[in-house]
């Protein structure tokens, strides 16, 4: 397998990784799969981005191309990626509505989850021999669009409306987790696919849920700490060797971070080719606020609402509460008009077509009737 340091971006397929930059974690690369390996019926197109739990794939199940996520070779790491396809499943089926498949499909906040094999099965996560090392693995719907990563490449500030929706949508991502006080821990610009609309706006998907841990759960996770981004993460969560219990106020921290990015133009923290130590440091002793540098939006409540979820102390609960807050501010995104099914326009046309038949037979019954001598 080749292996894939996230710094770096770089690859190589020996299995060692060398970088002449001093302070480059390019020796902790994470295993990658490559085009053409097969995953029992699955077979690999592509990698779309490496996390520090996971590595997401687009790959083909015969004629249907699909995202994959296999979870990196370690305990803790596969048991988040079973943990995230059991809520994901549970979020499925608490969806099934009457007469759904006869409505405008909605767009979705999360990945759709697919069955692991062609077969039903009794669990929603796949798990298969490659090479000798055991795999587990979730399957997604395709979707569309670019990583928010991408995108502020691109466009580093973003318009400070599209930059507010993406944040309060993905407050909804997260609100399974926040109302049952179950933290992300994670996220980061990479985790979220942002697609276009047909009107233009910006609509996205939060690709991992994370670790998933309420409370003290975090310390039955051996490795957690080489699991998150400290970039992205909160100020309690730098010292992993003090830390006993989490908030989901840590996610809060977290989005308001995405959400100052989108706003700056830049990363609040730099992390790209320096080692977790020191940008834990950085986080950790950081006490001022983060300069957002838009005065048109300190009237707005913008930079408000930016600064208290970046706060060391007095920050929102959970993401929920920070999504209401932005909401206030900025409302909401447009409604999205969705295409009705094409199962939805043969239904129609074949009542149609029944009542205009009834119709003809009832108006020819009644005439008969009518020219009924006597």
């Amino acid at each position: 397998m080749n292996r894939f340091c996230e710094r770096c971006q770089r690859v190589t397929v020996d299995g060692n990784l060398w970088c002449p930059e001093v302070d480059c974690p390019a020796e902790e690369g994470f295993p990658v799969l490559s085009y053409g390996d097969y995953l029992g019926d699955l077979k690999i197109t592509k990698v779309l981005r490496v996390w520090r739990t996971a590595a997401l794939y687009e790959a083909r199940r015969g004629e249907q191309s699909v995202l994959l996520k296999v979870a990196h070779e370690n305990e803790d790491s596969e048991e988040r990626l079973k943990r995230e396809s059991l809520v994901l499943e549970s979020l499925r089926d608490r969806d099934r509505l009457p007469f759904k498949k006869y409505r405008p499909t909605p767009r979705t906040l999360l990945p759709v989850l697919l069955p692991p094999y062609p077969v039903p099965g009794k669990r929603p996560y796949g798990e298969i021999s490659f090479r000798g090392e055991t795999k587990f693995y979730s399957v997604f719907q395709r979707a569309e669009g670019k990583f928010l990563s991408d995108l502020l490449l691109e466009n580093p500030q973003m318009w400070h409306y599209d930059a507010a929706w993406i944040t309060i949508a993905l407050s909804e991502a997260l609100r399974p987790l926040a109302s049952q006080n179950r933290a992300h821990l994670c996220l980061t610009p990479d985790m979220v696919l942002v697609d276009k609309d047909s009107e233009g706006y910006l609509r996205p998907m939060l690709l991992d849920l994370g670790l998933l841990v309420a409370g003290e759960e975090i310390q039955s996770i051996y490795s957690w700490p080489k699991m998150i981004d400290p970039a992205h993460s909160a100020p309690e969560l730098q010292d992993g060797a003090r830390l006993k219990a989490v908030s989901p106020a840590a996610d809060s921290y977290a989005l308001g971070i995405l959400f100052y990015e989108m706003l700056a133009g830049k990363p609040a923290f730099e992390n790209k080719l320096r080692r977790d130590d020191q940008i834990r440091a950085a986080v950790s002793q950081y006490r001022g606020t983060l300069p957002v540098g838009r005065p048109e939006l300190e009237f707005a409540g913008v930079v408000k609402a930016v600064d208290k979820a970046i706060a060391t102390t007095g920050r929102y609960n959970n993401v929920v509460e920070f999504g209401s807050a932005l909401t206030a501010i900025s409302g909401r995104i447009p409604p999205e008009k969705r295409p009705l099914p094409r199962r939805t326009y043969v239904l129609a046309i074949t009542m149609g077509i029944l009542l205009l038949v009834t119709g003809a037979i009832a108006a020819y019954v009644v005439i008969q009737i009518l020219l009924r001598p006597g």
